[in-house]
Protein backbone atom coordinates (compact mmCIF):
# COMPACT_ATOMS: atom_id res chain seq x y z
CA UNK A 1 0.00 0.00 0.00
CA UNK A 2 1.30 3.72 -0.68
CA UNK A 3 2.15 5.90 1.56
CA UNK A 4 -0.57 8.18 2.80
CA UNK A 5 1.34 11.50 1.27
CA UNK A 6 1.45 10.16 -2.53
CA UNK A 7 -2.25 8.29 -2.08
CA UNK A 8 -3.70 11.40 -1.31
CA UNK A 9 -1.55 13.53 -3.52
CA UNK A 10 -4.34 16.56 -4.79
CA UNK A 11 -5.34 15.45 -8.61
CA UNK A 12 -7.35 18.69 -9.40
CA UNK A 13 -6.40 22.41 -7.63
CA UNK A 14 -9.39 22.06 -5.69
CA UNK A 15 -7.78 19.31 -3.97
CA UNK A 16 -4.90 21.72 -3.11
CA UNK A 17 -4.60 23.29 0.39
CA UNK A 18 -3.57 26.63 1.68
CA UNK A 19 -2.63 27.72 -1.63
CA UNK A 20 -5.50 30.09 -2.89
CA UNK A 21 -4.01 33.08 -4.58
CA UNK A 22 -1.50 31.08 -6.56
CA UNK A 23 -4.10 28.38 -8.03
CA UNK A 24 -6.34 31.61 -9.07
CA UNK A 25 -3.66 33.30 -10.94
CA UNK A 26 -3.13 29.70 -12.85
CA UNK A 27 -6.89 28.89 -13.41
CA UNK A 28 -7.42 32.43 -14.39
CA UNK A 29 -4.03 31.94 -17.27
CA UNK A 30 -5.65 28.94 -18.07
CA UNK A 31 -9.29 29.94 -18.75
CA UNK A 32 -7.85 32.90 -20.80
CA UNK A 33 -5.19 30.95 -22.82
CA UNK A 34 -2.22 33.82 -21.55
CA UNK A 35 0.11 30.64 -21.03
CA UNK A 36 3.76 31.84 -20.31
CA UNK A 37 6.83 30.00 -21.24
CA UNK A 38 8.41 29.18 -18.11
CA UNK A 39 7.28 29.28 -14.04
CA UNK A 40 9.07 29.27 -11.21
CA UNK A 41 7.64 27.65 -7.80
CA UNK A 42 9.12 28.14 -5.04
CA UNK A 43 8.74 27.45 -1.19
CA UNK A 44 9.67 25.11 1.88
CA UNK A 45 9.35 21.62 1.83
CA UNK A 46 6.00 20.03 1.53
CA UNK A 47 3.81 23.15 0.39
CA UNK A 48 2.70 21.40 -2.81
CA UNK A 49 4.96 22.93 -5.60
CA UNK A 50 5.32 19.62 -7.50
CA UNK A 51 1.66 18.53 -7.04
CA UNK A 52 0.68 21.86 -8.43
CA UNK A 53 3.34 21.79 -11.30
CA UNK A 54 1.43 18.76 -12.37
CA UNK A 55 -1.82 19.53 -11.90
CA UNK A 56 -1.06 22.63 -13.82
CA UNK A 57 1.19 20.78 -16.67
CA UNK A 58 -2.47 18.67 -17.36
CA UNK A 59 -5.06 21.75 -16.81
CA UNK A 60 -3.03 23.27 -19.70
CA UNK A 61 -2.85 19.99 -22.36
CA UNK A 62 -6.58 18.35 -20.81
CA UNK A 63 -8.86 17.30 -24.18
CA UNK A 64 -12.10 18.59 -21.44
CA UNK A 65 -10.80 20.93 -19.34
CA UNK A 66 -13.69 21.63 -15.69
CA UNK A 67 -13.13 24.76 -14.75
CA UNK A 68 -9.53 25.24 -15.95
CA UNK A 69 -8.57 21.87 -13.92
CA UNK A 70 -7.66 18.63 -15.66
CA UNK A 71 -10.61 15.70 -16.15
CA UNK A 72 -8.11 13.07 -15.07
CA UNK A 73 -10.05 11.02 -17.16
CA UNK A 74 -8.94 12.08 -21.04
CA UNK A 75 -6.12 10.30 -22.96
CA UNK A 76 -3.48 13.05 -22.15
CA UNK A 77 -4.34 13.68 -18.53
CA UNK A 78 -3.89 9.35 -17.83
CA UNK A 79 -0.96 9.23 -20.22
CA UNK A 80 0.39 12.24 -17.92
CA UNK A 81 -1.19 10.20 -14.67
CA UNK A 82 0.83 6.77 -15.64
CA UNK A 83 3.70 8.90 -16.49
CA UNK A 84 3.41 7.20 -20.35
CA UNK A 85 3.33 10.42 -22.08
CA UNK A 86 6.76 11.85 -22.71
CA UNK A 87 5.63 15.01 -23.63
CA UNK A 88 5.63 16.40 -20.15
CA UNK A 89 8.74 14.92 -18.40
CA UNK A 90 10.45 15.79 -14.49
CA UNK A 91 13.29 15.91 -14.15
CA UNK A 92 15.59 16.12 -10.96
CA UNK A 93 18.01 18.37 -10.77
CA UNK A 94 19.97 17.51 -7.93
CA UNK A 95 21.06 14.02 -9.61
CA UNK A 96 20.39 15.70 -12.68
CA UNK A 97 22.37 19.15 -12.69
CA UNK A 98 24.86 18.93 -15.19
CA UNK A 99 25.02 21.02 -18.43
CA UNK A 100 25.11 18.01 -20.37
CA UNK A 101 21.54 16.83 -18.50
CA UNK A 102 20.20 20.12 -19.88
CA UNK A 103 21.98 20.50 -23.41
CA UNK A 104 19.56 16.71 -23.95
CA UNK A 105 16.53 18.80 -23.29
CA UNK A 106 17.67 21.58 -25.66
CA UNK A 107 17.84 19.32 -28.32
CA UNK A 108 14.57 17.22 -27.37
CA UNK A 109 12.36 20.17 -26.93
CA UNK A 110 12.90 21.66 -30.88
CA UNK A 111 10.25 18.74 -31.58
CA UNK A 112 6.61 19.12 -31.46
CA UNK A 113 4.76 16.84 -28.53
CA UNK A 114 2.94 14.18 -29.80
CA UNK A 115 -0.11 13.83 -28.44
CA UNK A 116 -0.24 17.10 -26.23
CA UNK A 117 -0.85 20.97 -26.71
CA UNK A 118 2.67 21.67 -24.64
CA UNK A 119 5.27 20.22 -24.15
CA UNK A 120 6.29 20.43 -19.94
CA UNK A 121 9.36 19.82 -18.17
CA UNK A 122 9.23 20.35 -14.94
CA UNK A 123 13.11 20.41 -13.55
CA UNK A 124 12.23 19.90 -9.65
CA UNK A 125 15.03 21.47 -7.24
CA UNK A 126 16.37 23.67 -9.97
CA UNK A 127 18.75 25.85 -7.70
CA UNK A 128 20.77 22.77 -7.79
CA UNK A 129 22.13 23.17 -11.54
CA UNK A 130 25.63 23.89 -12.12
CA UNK A 131 26.55 27.24 -13.35
CA UNK A 132 26.88 25.57 -16.99
CA UNK A 133 23.35 24.13 -16.86
CA UNK A 134 21.79 27.85 -15.88
CA UNK A 135 23.59 29.11 -18.85
CA UNK A 136 22.33 26.28 -21.11
CA UNK A 137 18.88 26.65 -18.96
CA UNK A 138 18.64 30.55 -20.00
CA UNK A 139 19.41 30.35 -23.40
CA UNK A 140 16.50 27.74 -23.76
CA UNK A 141 14.09 30.51 -21.94
CA UNK A 142 15.41 33.42 -24.19
CA UNK A 143 14.01 31.95 -26.94
CA UNK A 144 11.65 29.19 -26.12
CA UNK A 145 9.70 27.41 -29.20
CA UNK A 146 5.65 28.32 -29.20
CA UNK A 147 5.19 24.73 -27.90
CA UNK A 148 7.84 24.43 -24.97
CA UNK A 149 6.93 24.81 -20.94
CA UNK A 150 8.95 24.85 -18.28
CA UNK A 151 8.12 24.59 -14.51
CA UNK A 152 11.04 25.38 -11.87
CA UNK A 153 10.37 23.89 -8.39
CA UNK A 154 12.99 24.93 -5.46
CA UNK A 155 13.22 25.87 -2.13
CA UNK A 156 16.07 28.13 -2.59
CA UNK A 157 14.72 30.73 -5.13
CA UNK A 158 17.51 32.97 -3.49
CA UNK A 159 20.11 30.57 -5.60
CA UNK A 160 18.94 30.77 -9.33
CA UNK A 161 20.27 33.98 -11.13
CA UNK A 162 18.61 36.71 -12.00
CA UNK A 163 18.88 36.28 -15.18
CA UNK A 164 16.52 33.47 -15.00
CA UNK A 165 13.83 34.93 -12.77
CA UNK A 166 13.50 37.92 -14.79
CA UNK A 167 12.52 35.57 -17.82
CA UNK A 168 9.95 32.97 -15.69
CA UNK A 169 6.66 34.19 -13.52
CA UNK A 170 7.53 33.64 -9.73
CA UNK A 171 4.81 32.03 -7.65
CA UNK A 172 5.62 31.71 -3.57
CA UNK A 173 4.17 28.97 -1.90
CA UNK A 174 3.21 29.32 1.68
CA UNK A 175 3.63 27.45 4.67
CA UNK A 176 0.48 26.16 5.58
CA UNK A 177 -1.46 27.31 8.72
CA UNK A 178 -2.32 24.59 11.41
CA UNK A 179 -5.88 24.90 10.67
CA UNK A 180 -5.55 23.64 7.11
CA UNK A 181 -3.05 20.49 8.21
CA UNK A 182 -5.57 19.35 10.21
CA UNK A 183 -8.61 19.99 8.49
CA UNK A 184 -7.07 17.80 5.54
CA UNK A 185 -6.04 15.43 8.53
CA UNK A 186 -9.96 14.82 9.02
CA UNK A 187 -11.02 14.66 6.00
CA UNK A 188 -8.54 11.66 4.95
CA UNK A 189 -8.66 10.09 8.51
CA UNK A 190 -12.69 9.95 8.22
CA UNK A 191 -12.15 8.37 4.62
CA UNK A 192 -9.64 5.69 6.25
CA UNK A 193 -12.06 4.97 8.79
CA UNK A 194 -10.11 5.77 12.16
CA UNK A 195 -10.71 7.38 14.97
CA UNK A 196 -9.07 10.73 16.23
CA UNK A 197 -8.56 13.48 18.42
CA UNK A 198 -8.43 17.20 18.65
CA UNK A 199 -5.14 17.50 20.27
CA UNK A 200 -3.30 15.40 18.51
CA UNK A 201 -4.12 16.99 14.90
CA UNK A 202 -2.95 19.99 16.75
CA UNK A 203 0.18 18.41 17.79
CA UNK A 204 0.65 16.53 14.23
CA UNK A 205 0.59 19.91 12.76
CA UNK A 206 2.51 21.68 15.00
CA UNK A 207 5.09 19.54 14.48
CA UNK A 208 4.94 19.60 10.70
CA UNK A 209 6.04 23.11 10.37
CA UNK A 210 3.52 23.76 7.79
CA UNK A 211 4.40 20.81 5.60
CA UNK A 212 1.06 18.64 4.23
CA UNK A 213 3.86 15.92 3.38
CA UNK A 214 5.61 15.89 6.83
CA UNK A 215 2.08 15.93 8.38
CA UNK A 216 1.03 13.31 6.14
CA UNK A 217 3.59 11.44 6.86
CA UNK A 218 4.10 11.81 10.60
CA UNK A 219 -0.15 11.02 10.75
CA UNK A 220 1.06 7.27 8.47
CA UNK A 221 3.42 6.73 11.45
CA UNK A 222 0.51 7.02 14.30
CA UNK A 223 -2.09 4.39 11.99
CA UNK A 224 0.52 2.04 11.98
CA UNK A 225 1.07 2.63 15.64
CA UNK A 226 -2.08 2.40 16.85
CA UNK A 227 -5.41 0.39 15.52
CA UNK A 228 -7.79 2.12 17.57
CA UNK A 229 -7.94 5.91 18.24
CA UNK A 230 -5.15 8.12 17.55
CA UNK A 231 -5.34 10.72 21.19
CA UNK A 232 -2.30 12.98 22.29
CA UNK A 233 -0.96 10.33 24.10
CA UNK A 234 -0.24 8.30 20.82
CA UNK A 235 1.50 11.24 19.22
CA UNK A 236 3.65 11.96 22.44
CA UNK A 237 4.59 8.34 22.76
CA UNK A 238 5.31 7.84 18.94
CA UNK A 239 7.56 10.95 18.66
CA UNK A 240 8.77 11.27 22.04
CA UNK A 241 7.48 14.64 22.75
CA UNK A 242 7.22 15.32 26.67
CA UNK A 243 3.52 16.15 27.52
CA UNK A 244 2.34 19.13 28.69
CA UNK A 245 2.44 18.22 32.50
CA UNK A 246 6.26 18.06 32.22
CA UNK A 247 6.55 21.24 30.45
CA UNK A 248 4.38 22.80 33.36
CA UNK A 249 6.38 21.45 36.04
CA UNK A 250 9.98 22.52 34.48
CA UNK A 251 8.21 25.93 34.48
CA UNK A 252 6.70 26.13 37.85
CA UNK A 253 10.35 25.22 39.10
CA UNK A 254 11.77 27.96 37.31
CA UNK A 255 9.21 30.23 38.95
CA UNK A 256 9.92 28.92 42.22
CA UNK A 257 13.39 29.06 41.56
CA UNK A 258 12.89 24.72 43.00
CA UNK A 259 14.89 22.55 41.04
CA UNK A 260 12.96 19.27 42.43
CA UNK A 261 10.26 19.62 39.90
CA UNK A 262 12.53 20.41 37.43
CA UNK A 263 15.09 17.51 37.67
CA UNK A 264 11.72 15.10 38.22
CA UNK A 265 10.21 15.84 35.35
CA UNK A 266 13.69 15.13 33.33
CA UNK A 267 13.81 11.85 35.05
CA UNK A 268 10.50 11.03 33.76
CA UNK A 269 11.18 11.97 30.63
CA UNK A 270 14.88 10.43 31.00
CA UNK A 271 12.57 6.98 31.66
CA UNK A 272 9.94 7.12 28.83
CA UNK A 273 12.42 7.37 26.36
CA UNK A 274 11.42 11.07 25.66
CA UNK A 275 12.91 13.26 22.95
CA UNK A 276 15.56 15.80 24.50
CA UNK A 277 15.85 18.26 21.69
CA UNK A 278 12.12 17.97 21.16
CA UNK A 279 12.46 18.96 24.98
CA UNK A 280 13.71 22.02 24.54
CA UNK A 281 12.10 23.07 21.40
CA UNK A 282 9.01 22.96 23.21
CA UNK A 283 10.16 24.99 25.97
CA UNK A 284 11.34 27.19 23.60
CA UNK A 285 8.27 27.49 22.14
CA UNK A 286 6.32 27.53 25.22
CA UNK A 287 8.06 30.31 26.58
CA UNK A 288 7.14 32.24 23.58
CA UNK A 289 3.83 31.62 24.10
CA UNK A 290 4.03 33.09 27.68
CA UNK A 291 5.14 36.19 26.05
CA UNK A 292 2.79 36.15 23.36
CA UNK A 293 -0.11 35.74 25.95
CA UNK A 294 0.92 39.20 27.67
CA UNK A 295 0.10 41.32 24.86
CA UNK A 296 -2.83 38.65 22.96
CA UNK A 297 -4.27 37.12 25.65
CA UNK A 298 -4.75 34.19 23.50
CA UNK A 299 -3.99 30.73 24.74
CA UNK A 300 -2.80 28.22 22.49
CA UNK A 301 -5.52 25.73 20.85
CA UNK A 302 -3.59 22.54 22.05
CA UNK A 303 -4.28 22.91 25.81
CA UNK A 304 -7.18 21.23 27.26
CA UNK A 305 -9.42 23.68 29.53
CA UNK A 306 -7.47 22.44 32.39
CA UNK A 307 -4.21 23.11 30.99
CA UNK A 308 -4.98 26.31 29.74
CA UNK A 309 -6.00 28.23 33.10
CA UNK A 310 -2.27 26.62 34.60
CA UNK A 311 -0.94 28.38 31.38
CA UNK A 312 -2.69 31.51 32.38
CA UNK A 313 -1.60 31.09 35.90
CA UNK A 314 1.92 30.50 34.79
CA UNK A 315 2.30 33.37 32.14
CA UNK A 316 0.35 35.96 34.57
CA UNK A 317 3.67 35.14 36.99
CA UNK A 318 5.93 35.18 34.80
CA UNK A 319 7.95 38.32 34.36
CA UNK A 320 8.85 39.43 31.00
CA UNK A 321 12.37 39.68 31.13
CA UNK A 322 13.02 36.07 33.04
CA UNK A 323 11.36 34.92 29.53
CA UNK A 324 13.92 36.71 27.34
CA UNK A 325 16.33 35.69 29.46
CA UNK A 326 14.51 31.62 29.42
CA UNK A 327 14.30 31.57 25.61
CA UNK A 328 18.10 32.89 25.11
CA UNK A 329 19.82 30.38 27.33
CA UNK A 330 17.71 27.46 26.34
CA UNK A 331 18.80 28.51 22.31
CA UNK A 332 22.11 28.75 23.26
CA UNK A 333 21.84 25.50 24.62
CA UNK A 334 19.60 24.15 21.85
CA UNK A 335 22.33 24.84 19.21
CA UNK A 336 25.03 23.37 20.73
CA UNK A 337 22.69 20.22 21.53
CA UNK A 338 24.00 18.46 18.62
CA UNK A 339 28.03 18.40 19.62
CA UNK A 340 27.04 16.65 23.33
CA UNK A 341 26.65 12.74 24.28
CA UNK A 342 25.15 13.14 27.29
CA UNK A 343 21.72 14.55 26.33
CA UNK A 344 19.94 14.05 29.75
CA UNK A 345 23.21 15.93 31.62
CA UNK A 346 23.02 19.09 28.99
CA UNK A 347 19.30 19.76 29.54
CA UNK A 348 19.72 19.41 33.49
CA UNK A 349 22.36 21.61 33.46
CA UNK A 350 20.53 24.63 31.30
CA UNK A 351 17.46 24.40 33.39
CA UNK A 352 19.74 24.85 36.39
CA UNK A 353 21.36 28.24 34.83
CA UNK A 354 17.67 29.37 34.69
CA UNK A 355 17.56 29.36 38.20
CA UNK A 356 19.77 31.67 38.39
CA UNK A 357 18.23 34.66 35.70
CA UNK A 358 16.45 36.21 38.33
CA UNK A 359 19.74 37.31 40.72
CA UNK A 360 22.61 36.47 38.14
CA UNK A 361 24.08 37.27 34.68
CA UNK A 362 23.93 33.99 32.63
CA UNK A 363 27.12 34.18 30.74
CA UNK A 364 27.47 34.31 27.33
CA UNK A 365 28.58 31.11 26.57
CA UNK A 366 26.94 27.89 27.08
CA UNK A 367 28.91 25.83 29.55
CA UNK A 368 31.00 28.42 31.25
CA UNK A 369 30.77 29.54 34.42
CA UNK A 370 28.42 32.30 35.57
CA UNK A 371 29.10 35.74 36.68
CA UNK A 372 27.56 38.07 39.40
CA UNK A 373 24.84 40.29 37.91
CA UNK A 374 25.78 44.12 38.15
CA UNK A 375 24.03 46.92 39.43
CA UNK A 376 23.70 48.22 35.74
CA UNK A 377 23.49 45.27 33.73
CA UNK A 378 23.88 47.12 30.54
CA UNK A 379 27.54 48.80 32.07
CA UNK A 380 29.78 45.76 31.76
CA UNK A 381 33.52 46.65 32.23
CA UNK A 382 35.72 43.52 31.82
CA UNK A 383 37.18 43.44 35.10
CA UNK A 384 37.27 45.60 38.04
CA UNK A 385 39.72 45.43 40.80
CA UNK A 386 37.87 47.78 43.47
CA UNK A 387 37.22 46.50 47.08
CA UNK A 388 34.68 44.06 47.05
CA UNK A 389 32.93 41.24 48.43
CA UNK A 390 34.73 37.87 47.07
CA UNK A 391 32.97 35.36 48.57
CA UNK A 392 29.78 37.18 46.74
CA UNK A 393 31.73 37.60 43.60
CA UNK A 394 32.92 33.50 43.30
CA UNK A 395 30.83 31.31 41.04
CA UNK A 396 29.14 27.90 42.82
CA UNK A 397 31.76 26.31 40.95
CA UNK A 398 34.44 28.48 43.04
CA UNK A 399 32.90 27.93 46.50
CA UNK A 400 35.16 25.75 47.75
CA UNK A 401 38.84 26.93 46.92
CA UNK A 402 39.76 29.83 49.28
CA UNK A 403 41.44 32.76 47.43
CA UNK A 404 43.24 35.30 49.80
CA UNK A 405 40.95 38.95 49.34
CA UNK A 406 43.31 41.63 47.43
CA UNK A 407 44.17 44.48 49.84
CA UNK A 408 43.07 48.22 48.57
CA UNK A 409 45.75 51.15 48.83
CA UNK A 410 45.43 52.82 51.90
CA UNK A 411 44.90 55.78 50.40
CA UNK A 412 42.97 56.80 47.49
CA UNK A 413 44.02 59.93 45.84
CA UNK A 414 41.56 62.33 45.34
CA UNK A 415 40.72 63.35 41.85
CA UNK A 416 42.98 65.88 40.36
CA UNK A 417 41.70 66.06 36.89
CA UNK A 418 37.66 68.03 36.60
CA UNK A 419 37.37 66.87 33.08
CA UNK A 420 37.66 63.29 34.63
CA UNK A 421 35.25 63.47 36.85
CA UNK A 422 32.89 64.92 34.59
CA UNK A 423 33.16 61.92 32.26
CA UNK A 424 32.80 59.50 35.16
CA UNK A 425 29.53 61.13 36.28
CA UNK A 426 27.80 62.37 33.80
CA UNK A 427 28.83 60.24 30.46
CA UNK A 428 26.50 57.26 31.60
CA UNK A 429 22.88 57.00 30.83
CA UNK A 430 21.15 56.45 34.16
CA UNK A 431 18.47 53.75 34.34
CA UNK A 432 15.51 55.55 33.97
CA UNK A 433 16.27 57.13 30.76
CA UNK A 434 17.36 53.82 29.63
CA UNK A 435 14.32 52.09 30.44
CA UNK A 436 12.16 54.40 29.03
CA UNK A 437 14.11 54.39 25.68
CA UNK A 438 13.65 50.31 25.98
CA UNK A 439 10.11 50.68 26.41
CA UNK A 440 9.48 52.94 23.47
CA UNK A 441 11.32 50.34 21.28
CA UNK A 442 9.08 47.28 22.62
CA UNK A 443 5.81 49.19 21.68
CA UNK A 444 7.24 49.14 18.24
CA UNK A 445 9.10 45.81 18.22
CA UNK A 446 9.72 43.40 20.74
CA UNK A 447 12.28 41.47 19.17
CA UNK A 448 14.54 44.65 18.57
CA UNK A 449 14.08 45.67 22.35
CA UNK A 450 15.34 41.73 23.28
CA UNK A 451 18.48 42.44 21.28
CA UNK A 452 19.19 45.55 23.71
CA UNK A 453 18.97 44.01 26.89
CA UNK A 454 22.26 42.25 26.08
CA UNK A 455 24.08 45.81 25.23
CA UNK A 456 27.83 45.99 27.19
CA UNK A 457 27.98 50.03 28.00
CA UNK A 458 25.73 52.89 26.72
CA UNK A 459 26.29 56.09 26.64
CA UNK A 460 24.87 59.75 25.94
CA UNK A 461 26.92 62.82 24.55
CA UNK A 462 25.92 65.36 22.06
CA UNK A 463 22.50 64.86 21.87
CA UNK A 464 23.72 61.02 20.41
CA UNK A 465 22.60 57.45 22.47
CA UNK A 466 25.35 55.20 21.91
CA UNK A 467 24.87 51.63 22.25
CA UNK A 468 27.84 49.66 22.99
CA UNK A 469 28.53 45.54 21.97
CA UNK A 470 30.98 43.15 23.19
CA UNK A 471 32.79 41.78 19.87
CA UNK A 472 31.13 38.20 20.35
CA UNK A 473 27.29 40.05 20.00
CA UNK A 474 28.17 40.23 16.66
CA UNK A 475 24.60 39.03 15.29
CA UNK A 476 23.19 41.89 17.79
CA UNK A 477 25.20 44.52 16.07
CA UNK A 478 24.33 43.32 12.37
CA UNK A 479 20.50 42.93 13.40
CA UNK A 480 20.14 46.36 14.85
CA UNK A 481 22.02 47.77 11.95
CA UNK A 482 19.24 46.54 9.37
CA UNK A 483 17.18 49.04 8.12
CA UNK A 484 13.97 47.93 10.11
CA UNK A 485 15.54 48.36 12.94
CA UNK A 486 17.29 51.24 12.47
CA UNK A 487 14.00 52.87 11.62
CA UNK A 488 12.49 51.80 15.35
CA UNK A 489 16.01 52.72 17.19
CA UNK A 490 15.64 56.52 15.51
CA UNK A 491 11.58 56.34 16.54
CA UNK A 492 12.03 55.48 20.13
CA UNK A 493 14.99 57.42 20.82
CA UNK A 494 12.76 60.52 19.59
CA UNK A 495 10.23 60.09 21.27
CA UNK A 496 11.95 59.19 24.29
CA UNK A 497 14.55 61.98 24.61
CA UNK A 498 13.06 64.71 22.09
CA UNK A 499 13.57 65.39 18.83
CA UNK A 500 16.98 65.67 17.43
CA UNK A 501 18.20 62.91 19.17
CA UNK A 502 20.15 59.78 16.96
CA UNK A 503 21.34 56.14 17.93
CA UNK A 504 24.47 54.73 17.04
CA UNK A 505 25.27 50.99 17.70
CA UNK A 506 28.77 49.88 17.57
CA UNK A 507 31.26 47.36 18.86
CA UNK A 508 32.97 48.11 22.41
CA UNK A 509 36.20 48.67 22.39
CA UNK A 510 38.46 49.45 25.65
CA UNK A 511 40.27 52.03 24.16
CA UNK A 512 37.47 53.85 23.63
CA UNK A 513 35.60 53.31 27.26
CA UNK A 514 35.76 57.09 28.93
CA UNK A 515 35.38 55.10 32.02
CA UNK A 516 38.51 53.00 31.61
CA UNK A 517 40.80 56.20 30.74
CA UNK A 518 39.55 58.59 33.16
CA UNK A 519 40.35 55.73 35.95
CA UNK A 520 43.64 54.93 34.27
CA UNK A 521 44.49 58.52 34.39
CA UNK A 522 43.33 59.20 38.00
CA UNK A 523 44.92 56.08 39.74
CA UNK A 524 48.10 56.50 38.11
CA UNK A 525 49.62 54.14 40.27
CA UNK A 526 47.37 51.36 40.82
CA UNK A 527 46.85 48.63 38.48
CA UNK A 528 43.64 48.07 37.00
CA UNK A 529 43.09 44.60 35.06
CA UNK A 530 40.45 43.66 32.78
CA UNK A 531 39.53 40.34 30.85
Amino acid sequence: MQALYRRYRPKTFEDVVGQETTITALKNQIREDRIHHAYIFSGTRGTGKTSVAKIFARAVNCLHPVDASPCNTCDVCRGILDETLFDVMEIDAASNNSVDDIREIRENVAYPPAMARKKVYIIDEVHMLSKGAFNALLKMLEEPPSHALFILATTEPEKIPATILSRSQHFTFLRLRDEEIKGELADILEKEGRAFTDDALSMIAAHSDGSMRDALSILDQMMSFSEDMIDGEVVRESLGLTDHEGIFRIVDGILARDPVPMMDAIELAYRHGKNFQLLLDSLITYFRDLLFYRYAEEVPSRFTEGEGETFVDQAKAMPESLAFDCIDVLQKGRENFKYTRHAKTAVEILLLKTLHLQDVEISREVGAPVAPREEHPRERPKKREVARNDDAARTDGEASRKTPKKETPAEVPPLSDEGDHAIIKDDTVDEETWQAFISKVQTKSVACAALLKDAARTSMNNQTLCIMYEPSFGFHLKMLKTDDNRRVLDEAVRDALGDGWSVVVKENEEADDPVLESMKRVFKDTPIETD
